[in-house]
Order: C-alpha cells, then sequence, then structure tokens
C-alpha cells in the first residue's frame, strides 16, 4: 500500500483584499431550514479570486465564495451585497427591469475576509464588499472567467466544478429539468459560455 501526502485546502487570509469575481454559479433551488421549517429557494454562488501579493503555495491566488439566495428583495442579502460592491443602491426601476447578475462576472472590487469557527473548524467568510477607490488600478485577473447558467448550462464548466458543487446543483430540479429527468435518450443542451464569445466588461454598470 502506497501512502502520499493528502493535499489540504489553503484558506484563504483574513483581511481587506482586492478581489475580482471570476466564478458565478447557478446553484438552482436548494432546500433548508429556518428556524425549524423546511425552504426552498433559487441559490446563486459567487466566487472570488484574491489578487494582493499574498498567494498560496503554488503561485496561484487565494479563493474564497459565499452563496447567496436569488433574490433581489428588500431584506435580501444579495441585494445589499450589490449595493455595497456598486457603492449605490440600486434603483426601484432597475429592480423592477431585472438585475442581470452576470455584470458582475470579471469586475473588481475590495473584499473583508473575516474567520469564525463551527463544530471545531475554521472557516473564511466574505463580510463584506467595497467598490475599488477612484484612481486605484484594476487587478489583473488570473483565472479563467466561468459562468454556469442553468437555464442555459455549459456542461464543460459544470465538469470542472468540485464534487461536493456538482452534487448540490444535481439535487436541484432546474439541473433534472435541464438533463431531460426521466428522459434518457435526450442529449445535454450545447454548451454556452464566456469562451464561447460572450464578452462580460470590467465595469459593473453604474
Amino acid at each position: 500500500m502506497i501512502i502520499s501526502a493528502s493535499q489540504t485546502f489553503e484558506s484563504a487570509p483574513a483581511g481587506v483584499h482586492t478581489a475580482r469575481l471570476y466564478r458565478l454559479v447557478d446553484l438552482g433551488t436548494q432546500t433548508g431550514d429556518y428556524q425549524g421549517k423546511p425552504t426552498k429557494a433559487r441559490k446563486l454562488l459567487l466566487s472570488f479570486e484574491l489578487l494582493g501579493d499574498e498567494r498560496m503555495q503554488d503561485g496561484k491566488p487565494f479563493t474564497i465564495s459565499r452563496r447567496f439566495t436569488a433574490s433581489l428583495g428588500e431584506k435580501a442579502a444579495l441585494r445589499a451585497f450589490i449595493n455595497q460592491w456598486r457603492g449605490r443602491a440600486l434603483s426601484e426601476d432597475e429592480i423592477r427591469a431585472g438585475y442581470d447578475v452576470k455584470k458582475l462576472l470579471g469586475a473588481s472590487c475590495l473584499l473583508n475576509a473575516t474567520e469564525s469557527e463551527r463544530d471545531g473548524k475554521t472557516y473564511m467568510n466574505i463580510a463584506s464588499v467595497m467598490p475599488l477607490p477612484k484612481g486605484m488600478p484594476k487587478p489583473e485577473g488570473v483565472n479563467e472567467l466561468q459562468l454556469f447558467d442553468l437555464s442555459k448550462p455549459d456542461w464543460n464548466i459544470y465538469d470542472t466544478l468540485g464534487e461536493r458543487l456538482q452534487a448540490t446543483i444535481a439535487a436541484s430540479p432546474e439541473y433534472q429539468a435541464a438533463q431531460g429527468w426521466g428522459e434518457p435518450d435526450k442529449p445535454k443542451p450545447a454548451p454556452t459560455s464566456p469562451a464561447n464569445g460572450e464578452a462580460f466588461d470590467d465595469d459593473i454598470g453604474f
């Protein structure tokens, strides 16, 4: 039996970091529990690369992610996060028209990462986000932009996601519909992604 050292996840350092959203993942409708009651809500995963001087052992940027309910309701965490990022609140007209979160992909910001402990484990969390100060150059990204949208799934992107993330997505009814649940011979939809020609601006549409 040959035993080798297992790879351990390198946690992002705490503090304020120059960052860039490099991955946006539609997790589909997920079940949960709130105050003892079952819940169902569409979820999104936002993943950032930290582009300061601190890097992982292999030289790549640290990454950090946060999940959100896909809602722009008055008390929604995603709405508050976008407002912080933009430096101004979404207008009622913007909300009524529907905000395209793909605008965020590739955009830069400052992130405040903090530590928390749960069940004896330490986790890094995105506590807050801020726009880059005026005059501060935008950092050059390292990771390729990734968009996984269950309404137009790119299965090549899906295949690059970790097993736990794939399992989370696969549990959603949107994934099952995209796969033709109950229709085993139905082919997968054709891939569509930024790499296939759709451009994303580095600026949020302020």
